[in-house]
């Protein structure tokens, strides 16, 4: 009878175990991003003016509703910049990207680690079968609740479109979105842009005008 229940209380503790073990894995990533290199999505540049370039700020080219402004140095970073929006009139910081001074793929894993740990297992995959380019994002909640998107790239090929070495990316689309949309709000009534049946498609300007040579 005895050694019944010491078996029945070491079964117990067994499954005990297993369910905290469980309950660890299913609760989520503690914190949850907002701010990089000591600055933070949803402030004004005014406010973040200390760890901005000013000066230097320029208008992003495909992205008429959003400035563009250089991060001052700091310690352990290439460079960096950040997106704020134009249309609004809040000035806002909506997207901030880093770029490593360390471009070894050596520091992009020991970060890509440290993420997990921080934030849980990425959501998407972006590389190539070359492994030059090596891309891992989180789709996440802002402490305010809106979406934030996190981007870590490790990039060492010869292709002017992605950024060389280690960089990191976060991203309140909400805000960017609302940039956006008063974008586009504001341009309603203006004379719409060129498409095709204008003069600008396929059979007008043929198929020789839209490749390079």
């Amino acid at each position: 009878m005895k050694e019944s229940a010491v078996w029945h209380r070491l079964v117990l503790a067994g499954v005990l175990g297993l369910c905290v073990v469980a309950a660890a894995r299913a609760v989520p990533a503690a914190g949850t991003p907002d701010s990089l290199a000591g600055i933070t999505l949803g402030r004004t540049v005014e406010e973040q003016a200390d760890r901005l370039m000013a000066a230097q700020a320029d208008r992003a080219f495909h992205r008429p509703y959003l400035g563009v402004m250089p991060v001052a140095a700091l310690k352990g970073y290439r460079s960096g910049y950040v997106d704020y929006g134009l249309c609004t009139g809040a000035n806002r910081v909506v997207r901030i990207k880093m770029n490593y001074a360390d471009d070894s793929l050596e520091f992009f894993t020991r970060i890509l680690e440290a993420l997990k740990k921080r934030f849980g297992e990425p959501k998407e995959w972006r590389g190539n079968a070359f492994g030059t380019l090596r891309t891992w994002k989180w789709s996440l909640k802002s402490k305010a609740g809106g979406p934030v998107s996190l981007i870590l790239m490790h990039y060492a090929g010869e292709d002017g479109a992605f950024t060389d070495g280690n960089s990191i990316r976060i991203a309140a689309t909400d805000l960017v979105r609302e940039e956006e949309a008063c974008h586009e709000a504001a341009a309603t009534g203006k004379k719409d842009a060129a498409g095709p049946g204008d003069g600008s498609g396929l059979d007008e300007l043929g198929l020789d005008w839209f490749l390079p040579h």
